[in-house]
């Protein structure tokens, strides 16, 4: 058969890559194309676009983009008219996928979502979108099938693919960074913007604490805005930085959770522009903005936004979680047993991976 994936940034290379392997062995004569990145390449999909051109943050982002986004928007509905695929799936990033999906369905493509957008959070108007456009949603998140199902959504709960990345990991045994210990891993986003917004701070947060070693985690494609801070950085190597850090500074995304599941204490911060961030307090439904927070339901993790993002605030905040000792530091590291428990075994690849493709199977 043949597939369609649309992963719209770094994080859905990683899954789709996963996905894409689990495919394969399901079904060994899949052709996939889509849009992506190196990983998903690597796994055996030809990349039409990468991940790095759908870049686009925040309200200005998305008002200065206008035109590439209709032009995005047209070349993948000629793309997939060429392709003829017969399944279509959407990979997170749901501002971006549902526009796409809805150009899909309309055109009679067989459309499946995986990682839901998070609705929850805000803008629960999508909700309709993905009734309309998506046949099947995959969940990762243990409170969202029923929340989905409820709206007469096809719904299947798969368990989260972070767990999955973070466990191969683990088995992986890796050879340990030759990195100056103990040190505190920076991470400062993976997109653009996140990076421009966070580079700044950590420069201070460095400049006000000589006493200590920081390690940046970086993406090779945003590499020379990380290099200009004169920071040591490791690109691409993620998970082996945090996971030999004393303690993590984290820019808000899937980073706070695979930081969770690595059992490195955190602090979590960010900021964007003024306008998206004004817009999004009206619209947010949620108290927390860091993953491992949401999903607990409690503030077991600090989070500094905006303004309190400063190299004071995160000073205060990292100094407990540096002893072994201290009461905050263990608090954390028992919420982070909790999260575990709540997101459950791992798997979800492999299970979504059947699912889809019994699926596209049943309705040829």
């Amino acid at each position: 058969m043949k597939y369609f994936i649309l992963a719209g940034e770094k994080s859905g290379d990683l899954h789709g890559s996963n996905l894409i392997r689990e495919i394969l062995l399901l079904d060994p004569e899949a052709k996939i194309m889509g849009w992506g990145g190196d990983l998903m390449q690597k796994e055996g999909a030809e990349i039409l676009i990468h991940h790095t051109e759908l870049a686009i943050m925040g309200l200005l982002g998305v008002i200065q983009n206008l035109s590439r986004l209709k032009g995005l928007f047209s070349k993948f509905g000629h793309q997939i008219e060429d392709f003829q695929p017969d399944t279509i799936i959407f990979i997170d990033y749901g501002g971006f996928n549902l526009k796409a999906a809805r150009i899909a369905k309309l055109k009679g493509f067989l459309t499946q979502f995986y990682i839901a957008p998070k609705v929850w959070a805000w803008n629960k108007g999508r909700i309709e979108d993905i009734r309309k456009w998506v046949d099947q949603l995959y969940v990762i998140f243990p409170f969202e099938e029923k929340m989905f199902t409820d709206y007469g959504i096809a719904t299947h709960y798969v368990g989260n693919p972070l767990q999955d990345a973070v466990n191969a990991f683990k088995e992986s045994k890796k050879e340990p960074l030759k990195l100056n210990s103990p040190y505190i891993a920076l991470l400062p986003g993976s997109r653009k913007q996140e990076i421009k917004a966070a580079m700044p701070v950590f420069e201070q947060l460095v400049q006000a604490n000589p006493q200590v070693n920081f390690v940046v985690a970086g993406v090779s494609e945003w590499s020379e805005l990380i290099k200009q801070s004169g920071i040591n950085y490791i690109v691409d190597n993620t998970y082996q930085v945090v996971s030999q850090a004393k303690a993590a500074v984290v820019t808000s995304g899937t980073a706070t959770l695979e930081t969770a599941l690595l059992r490195i204490p955190q602090v979590v911060v960010y900021k964007t522009d003024w306008l998206f961030y004004s817009l999004a307090k009206l619209l947010v439904k949620i108290k927390f903005i860091s993953l491992v927070n949401i999903i607990l339901g409690r503030k077991a993790v600090p989070e500094l936004i905006q303004t309190a993002f400063s190299s004071e605030h995160i000073t205060e905040k990292l100094l407990p979680l540096l002893n072994e000792e201290d009461p905050i530091r263990k608090a954390q590291l028992s919420s982070y047993t909790d999260l575990e428990q709540i997101i459950g075994t791992s798997g979800a690849s492999q299970k979504t991976a059947e699912k889809i493709v019994n699926y596209t199977r049943s309705t040829k």
